[in-house]
């Protein structure tokens, strides 16, 4: 598989990119500390998320840099929560980065979050969807940029219930996958004509479907969701092309990675019936199309023809915090917090702006449903999916008086 040749290719380079960042520290630098997975089931993602991180960085020193200091990146391979912290305290200790972002999946930056109200220093969360990052877990000094699953649900639901009259659902045995179908199964029970025949919980690392692809295909449901993330997620797709699953049953993946679409192949991917995008480059907004260009000019070799959700994720997110201490005029992390709650973002790269929001640091912004199109009907590498609708962030994110008192604790 693609993404398991990558991780090969990782494990050789993480602790060159670690090594390197840390003999170019000057004083004169504004430092970031960046814990992304370089290794294991969401290893593919880290060098996506490092390609935003270093599109964000190289924009602004060339513009000057931020507060008369250029922008250096101290990078971490973090694939694993108490890994995340240690390294991330070692940072601290050593450099003192104005912040931090982070990826590695939602129980990475559950425990990222705690360490940043605990030493009271920004982080954000770059690529993660599970609730309790904008609920339990919220906490003033952590922003969750990728929309929460409660967002995804109410993008994507209405659509599933237009393809099918049953559903079955396969679930990441682990925060993610535990909100993903909980909150899709919120929505759901206001469409009372789609029926729900059940759910097969997926333990993390699992490689071989066979006897959950089976028990699908006695339960017979016209629409199978699949809230599995990161290499199982590819494993699994390959393996219902091999069952041919997707003849009997439409194959609905509400949170869909470029990533898994470009592994399996453009053929393999036609199985995927619907699918819920963050981003991508033809969604209606012409920065969309500039940012492929870009992208496309600073990484001609990369392993993705086109940029990713995580690599626009990790853009927007380090970009829009750089932003925030200009506005601030200072690295102090209350004063970066302010300068971020509530800011309006412009040129998000979607069709509306993106508003970061006060009352739980969420980011607000469009959600896209696709479905995949045959390799002939592309025009280019990465040209495989069609657009289906534009759920608007206003319209699908939970209302602000809901989430207000979260970042104190008053309300979960």
């Amino acid at each position: 598989m693609k993404h398991l040749k990558l991780l090969g290719q990782l494990a050789v380079v993480s602790s060159m990119l670690v090594s390197v960042g840390v003999q170019a520290q000057t004083s004169d630098t504004l430092k970031i500390g960046a814990l992304l997975p370089l290794s294991g089931n969401y290893g593919f993602l880290g060098i996506t998320e490092r390609m935003g991180i270093d599109m964000a960085v190289e924009e602004v020193n060339a513009a000057g840099g931020i507060l008369g200091r250029k922008v250096e990146v101290l990078y971490e391979d973090a694939g694993a929560p108490a890994q995340a912290v240690r390294k991330a305290t070692q940072l601290m200790e050593s450099s003192k980065p104005a912040f931090f972002v982070n990826g590695g999946g939602s129980a990475v930056s559950s425990a990222m979050f705690e360490f940043a109200q605990r030493n009271k220093v920004v982080n954000l969360a770059l690529d993660p969807n599970s609730e309790e990052l904008v609920t339990s877990k919220a906490n003033h000094y952590s922003f969750l940029v990728p929309p929460p699953s409660s967002m995804i649900a109410n993008a994507i639901v209405p659509e599933m219930a237009k393809i099918a009259k049953s559903v079955f659902f396969l679930t990441h045995d682990y925060s993610f996958g535990h909100t993903q179908t909980s909150e899709q199964r919120r929505v759901l029970a206001k469409f009372p004509d789609v029926k729900d025949l059940g759910e097969i919980k997926i333990p993390l690392n699992t490689r071989d479907f066979s006897s959950q692809i089976i028990a699908i295909r006695n339960a017979k449901p016209e629409m199978l969701v699949v809230n599995v993330a990161g290499v199982d997620s590819t494993a699994l797709l390959q393996q219902i092309w091999e069952f041919n699953l997707y003849k009997e049953t439409k194959v609905v993946i509400p949170l869909l990675d470029f990533e898994d679409s470009w592994a399996i192949g453009a053929e393999k991917n036609t199985l995927i019936a619907l699918g819920g995008v963050e981003w991508h480059y033809n969604v209606p907004n012409e920065a969309a199309q500039a940012f492929k260009k870009r992208y496309q000019e600073k990484y001609p070799d990369a392993q993705y023809p086109v940029p990713t959700t995580n690599v626009v994720n990790a853009y927007l997110g380090v970009r829009e915090t750089l932003r925030a201490i200009t506005r601030a005029g200072s690295v102090d992390s209350d004063k970066i917090v302010a300068a971020l709650e509530g800011y309006t973002i412009e040129d998000s790269l979607k069709t509306t702006p993106a508003v970061i929001r006060a009352s739980d640091h969420q980011w607000v912004q469009d959600f896209f449903v696709y479905k995949t199109k045959a390799p002939s009907a592309g025009t280019e590498p990465g040209d495989i999916y069609d657009l289906v609708a534009v759920a608007k962030g206003a319209d699908i994110v939970v209302p602000d008086s809901a989430r207000q008192g979260v970042l104190s604790g008053e309300k979960k």
